[in-house]
């Protein structure tokens, strides 16, 4: 189509229009340079051509666009790059969690120049204990070494019992940071379900709502920090044709399963509905999702449609619905499609037989004589609503399940049942594996020298005494027999002692009270053969030892009394025990640099694992700070790398997305050009119709 005469003054109308639209772009750019979150934004332009025929073709006719339009305006984002960033930051948010959580333990555990001669704290109390029993050896029965002893084991004591304070204190803390990023993630969540409704409604009335998609996307990159996820676009049609945006987000598969109860993809938004984490159980921490609801708290539902065409009946068919216990809805609707006659179910397999069945069901050829049945379109909608979904230990990934195994892995005290769950939870520690560790050190530590300390007196010739150094002996058949230490009690002492003492405290009975056999150790401690006590014990006013921690271990009641520690458990007749013999002192020293096996089970019945480390006290204690050590150097570098890639992919994606004041200053010189020209245009065009209406075909 040939402009028309006064078409030109439409595309200097429309380019004026076009650059000023886009000087308000790129000053809105420029305003926001330092906006947080804000995304470089673009006006979208297209050439306007008005289509058709002339109804009288010259070849005189030239075609001529129409001007420009300003269509839309735009954001300049790369999707790719928004993917590859917050898949980043979750590997960066699990490790960054992890790390501080490892360094607080360090902070705790780490004694390295903390103790005298440079010795760790607990290192230093450990090798102190060893030199006061090398001295009470060389001065045995000096009562002043004897308290230099206790003195130096309560002090080492009281260190495990920091050490577990300092660990609980961390476990506390960690629990109520855990549920507060339990809480940010929720507001996280809610602040992106609500904007999707603000931008569905926006979009609805023409509005692009770009400054509100600006807010999303800050809030699913800090989302993406908390969880890995997977970010979804998609169109959704609202009605007439009318489509906008909805975005779903989901779990980010960090750990696939192959099992049933595959989780790891839930929905955590779908347009306005979205789901909230919450914490199923406050002991083992395990996660959960509630059901998928809006704003409203409407649950929404999966709805499933399946039709079946011309379904027959005499009667009028009604629509029906039915709840059943789970929630699930099953909705029946008949659509009805017009009259069909009665078929005779004869004709199927007879040809000779009539067609149709009138009203009293007799056979007729006639289709108009038979009985009009009404035929319907039938469809059923199922639907399922939303519900909680648990997730499993490993369905998660980023800061928030990395705060929660670090408030809840244990490393080696792992049970068969959580390595079923995740067989790595063996080789990941968090401060209750630490917690588990200084618990079984303890005990040990406890064990050893409680036994050491606790024994029965015998002679050089292998045979229970006293502590006069009597022998202990049994009269059978009325002769004096010695119990022998390696052999213990034989039948007929057994039986001679069940004789003489049926109603004693030391003779083992069955439920129908029958005598079958004597505690040797408590026929000891009767006659009297029973020495020393527990050195350690669960709380300072008692000698009860069943159950030692870290956190409650102590100096024992009796110890705490007076000296009291073992020197020797020889006893000769007309002796008794030598003050200055330090036999068994000899032996304790001996057990400080024993090598023993550490069992998990010890502190944790159901550990799966029942050995943890073989050694003595002090290379226990430092094989847990080297693992400590060794996490923290593993993750620190991990961290690192991912941390550098993620910042790579930011300045990548800001350079597509920032604000850059170089580019903007080339746009308002081309639109401010491009204005003035539209103008000089209007005016050019104007000075020609003055000319041709007013100076055209003029005498002068």
């Amino acid at each position: 189509m040939a402009i028309s005469t006064f078409g030109s003054f439409t595309q200097a109308r429309l380019g004026i229009y076009a650059s000023q639209a886009g000087l308000s772009v790129t000053g809105n750019n420029i305003s926001n340079i330092n906006t947080d979150g804000y995304t470089r934004q673009k006006l979208q332009q297209t050439s306007f051509y008005a289509g058709g025929s002339d109804r009288y073709y010259s070849t005189y006719d030239i075609r001529v666009g129409n001007g420009v339009l300003a269509t839309s305006v735009s954001q300049m984002r790369d999707p790719y790059l928004d993917i590859r960033y917050r898949s980043e930051m979750a590997s960066v948010g699990a490790n960054d969690a992890k790390l501080a959580g490892l360094q607080q333990v360090q902070n705790v555990l780490d004694e390295v120049g903390d103790g005298e001669d440079g010795f760790g704290i607990l290192s230093h109390h450990f090798s102190d204990l060893l030199s006061k029993l090398h001295q009470l050896s060389d001065q045995t029965g000096l009562a002043e070494y004897d308290i230099q002893v206790r003195s130096s084991a309560e002090t080492l004591a009281k260190q495990f019992n920091s050490y577990a304070s300092q660990l609980k204190e961390i476990y506390d803390n960690g629990m109520t940071s855990f549920k507060q990023d339990v809480e940010a993630v929720n507001n996280i969540l809610d602040g992106i379900r609500s904007l999707n409704s603000t931008i569905r409604k926006a979009e609805i009335h023409g509005d692009n709502a770009l400054e509100l998609r600006d807010q999303r996307n800050m809030l699913i990159d800090q989302l993406s920090a908390y969880v890995k996820i997977d970010v979804h676009y998609e169109m959704e049609e609202i009605s007439g044709g009318l489509k906008v945006e909805k975005l779903t987000i989901n779990l980010g598969d960090a750990n696939p399963q192959n099992d049933a109860a595959n989780t790891d993809r839930t929905t955590l938004i779908d347009g306005v509905y979205g789901r909230n984490f919450e914490i199923a159980d406050e002991t083992s921490l395990d996660m959960a999702l509630t059901a998928l609801v809006d704003s409203k708290d409407r649950v929404l539902n999966t709805i499933e449609k399946k039709s079946v065409d011309y379904p027959i009946s005499e009667t009028p068919l009604l629509s029906s619905s039915n709840t059943d216990a789970n929630g699930v809805t099953t909705i029946v609707t008949y659509e009805m499609l017009g009259m069909v006659p009665k078929q005779n179910p004869a004709a199927e397999n007879d040809p000779n037989a009539l067609p149709y069945l009138k009203e009293d069901n007799t056979p007729t050829a006639d289709k108009n004589e038979a009985q009009q049945l009404i035929a319907y379109k039938e469809t059923t909608y199922t639907q399922t609503p939303s519900t909680e979904v648990q997730l499993l230990d490993n369905d998660l990934y980023g800061s928030l399940q990395a705060q929660r195994e670090f408030l809840t892995e244990e490393g080696e005290f792992s049970s068969a049942a959580d390595l079923a769950l995740d067989p790595n939870a063996g080789t990941k520690r968090g401060v209750v594996f630490y917690q588990r560790a200084l618990d079984l050190l303890a005990n040990h530590f406890a064990k050893v020298f409680n036994d050491a300390n606790q024994g029965y007196y015998h002679n050089s010739g292998g045979n229970y005494a006293d502590k006069a150094g009597n022998e202990i002996t049994v009269s059978v058949n009325g002769v004096e027999q010695p119990i022998s230490m390696a052999n213990g009690l034989t039948a007929e002492q057994e039986q001679a002692i069940i004789a003489d003492n049926s109603d004693a405290a030391f003779i083992i009975k069955d439920e129908q009270g029958n005598a079958t056999g004597v505690n040797l150790d408590a026929y000891l401690a009767e006659k009297g053969s029973k020495a020393g006590g527990p050195m350690f014990s669960i709380r300072g006013d008692t000698d009860a030892h069943e159950g030692i921690t870290a956190a409650n271990i102590s100096i024992s009641k009796s110890w705490a009394g007076g000296p009291q520690i073992v020197g020797s458990f020889l006893s000769e007749k007309g002796i008794g025990v030598a003050s200055t013999d330090s036999s068994n002192i000899n032996h304790m020293i001996v057990q400080m640099t024993e090598k023993m096996n550490y069992d998990p089970t010890t502190v944790v019945d159901d550990a799966a694992s029942n050995s943890m480390f073989n050694g003595d006290f002090q290379e226990m204690w430092v094989n847990m700070g080297t693992l400590l050590g060794n996490d923290v150097h593993s993750t620190s570098t991990v961290l690192d790398t991912y941390y550098a890639s993620s910042v790579e992919i930011d300045t990548s994606r800001s350079s597509v997305s920032s604000v850059d004041l170089n580019d903007e200053a080339m746009n308002l010189m081309q639109y401010s050009q491009s204005y003035n020209a539209a103008c000089r245009l209007m005016t050019t065009l104007d000075s020609m119709l003055d000319k041709l209406i007013n100076g055209t075909g003029v005498l002068t």
